[in-house]
């Protein structure tokens, strides 16, 4: 007798236009961002034939995956009804709670609400639609500067401690400098951030004291959203940013408001969702326009790179020349979170727009050779380099230069330099950059010392 097809499952792939495989190869990252095993490619062919994946975690993930590549709400109960049990997370959405007017005490919950999720249910966040997180986006810049309630506890925040905390957050930027968002990595930063929200709800401190609270818990949200953007996990990665304007706002600190904003345009620039990366790329400048050179080079940075993922080459000449112009009025008193905005990182990133740019318009040479020059000195970092993370995503971006420009012999010369340095980050998205290049090279890259730089990719990608 043949088994039952699993219609709901059978609809959501081919609107999604996947194939069981695809499937798989969609929530691996997934399992990977979490510390999961893999599953076999074939997993998902018995599913359409009506089994249900034991695991809960990867059903939750199935609905989750299958909800961002549809564009619909996906759930556990549409897919397998009579597994879904009462924890199913999947009705949560990046915006949940985080839309209208919020007090200081509500945002304060809905954080530490969040940073105790486990991670394998931020992982199973739903994308919220975009409509909804430019609404949420825009009442974060909304929130009010706090007033700090009365002391509410006896145990006081001292200026000691509260240097620690900013110190740590400090040597956390940098463990994601080298690392990356590995799973351990964002585990780290949430209970970091449960931390300090802790002591924003029950603790007694000055209004000084507290806004630097509010600023530091700011920044760790910010930076558990980078972290989850760079395991791939793009709804958790938004919710957390969303998370960083409203603690800003309270905190009274438009310079992290106006970075957020930014980094969800980056993010969005990434997953090629270009009117989105614009939109969000504009608010950031407009909300820098009162801050430090340094802040409005930051957002006219992220507008460059969002321009030209949507094909803008004027647009990104325009922010690119602006961001450098700005970059030269350095001051002591520059933000902290914006230290590794150096002249070398904003030639990289315009060199990986400029290949962006170069695959959709007909100026592909002179753009290439424009972007090999400026992406090269930070790709060819060593493996102990201080920006290792950002050395290998950047050298995946120089790599598909030399691609395009048909330089085999220079294409495998840094493909092989980037899978040295692989194994020494935890960045899933380094590495899925790195296996999609390695697909697209394989045809292209023959003879025994070009042959020899695609198994060093392949034993990097295979190593734990």
């Amino acid at each position: 007798m043949a088994s039952l097809r699993n219609a709901a499952l059978d609809a959501a792939l081919a609107q999604a236009g996947w194939t069981p495989r695809d499937l798989i190869r969609a929530l691996n990252p997934r399992l990977d961002a979490i510390g999961e095993p893999r599953l076999h490619l074939s997993a998902a062919h018995p599913w359409t034939h009506g089994s249900v994946p034991r695991n809960a975690r990867v059903r939750c993930l199935a609905a989750a995956v299958l909800s961002e590549a549809t564009g619909s709400h996906v759930t556990v109960v549409d897919l397998w009804p009579r597994a879904a049990g009462p924890a199913d997370p999947t009705g949560l959405s990046a915006t949940t709670g985080l839309t209208s007017r919020r007090s200081l005490d509500q945002v304060l919950a809905t954080a530490a609400a969040w940073a105790r999720t486990a991670p394998e249910d931020q992982a199973a966040l739903h994308p919220a639609p975009e409509s909804a997180l430019f609404a949420a986006a825009w009442d974060a810049t909304r929130q009010g500067a706090a007033e700090l309630d009365p002391p509410r506890g006896s145990d006081r925040v001292l200026p000691p401690l509260m240097d620690l905390l900013d110190g740590h957050l400090r040597d956390l930027r940098r463990l994601d400098d080298r690392a990356g968002g590995g799973s351990l990595s964002q585990r780290y930063v949430h209970t970091a951030l449960n931390a300090v929200l802790d002591l924003l709800r029950n603790s007694h401190y000055t209004e000084t004291i507290g806004r630097r609270l509010l600023g530091n818990a700011a920044g760790l949200a910010q930076l558990a959203g980078w972290m989850a953007f760079d395991a791939g996990l793009a709804p958790a990665a938004h919710r957390h940013q969303l998370l960083a304007i409203r603690l800003a706002r309270a905190a009274g600190d438009t310079a992290t408001v106006a970075n957020a904003l930014g980094m969800l345009a980056y993010q969005h620039a990434a997953d090629r969702r270009f009117t989105a990366a614009v939109r969000f790329a504009e608010a950031a400048v407009e909300n820098s326009a009162r801050c430090a050179p340094i802040v409005r080079a930051r957002a006219a940075g992220r507008l460059a790179t969002a321009r030209a993922a949507a094909g803008d080459l004027a647009g990104f000449r325009a922010a690119s020349a602006a961001c450098r112009q700005l970059l030269d009025h350095r001051r002591p008193d520059d933000p902290a979170s914006l230290y590794y905005l150096t002249p070398q990182q904003v030639e990289a990133e315009a060199g990986a727009a400029l290949v962006d740019l170069a695959a959709s318009t007909g100026r592909t040479r002179p753009l290439l050779t424009e972007a090999i020059a400026l992406l090269a000195p930070l790709a060819e970092q060593g493996p102990h380099g201080e920006y290792l993370r950002s050395a290998v995503l950047h050298g995946t971006h120089l790599a598909r230069a030399h691609l395009m420009a048909r330089d085999a012999e220079s294409a495998a010369q840094t493909l092989a330099h980037v899978a040295g340095a692989v194994p020494h980050i935890q960045s899933i998205r380094c590495r899925l950059r790195l296996g999609h290049l390695r697909a697209d090279a394989a045809a292209r890259l023959r003879g025994p010392n070009r042959t020899d730089a695609l198994s060093a990719v392949d034993a990097a990608l295979s190593a734990p």
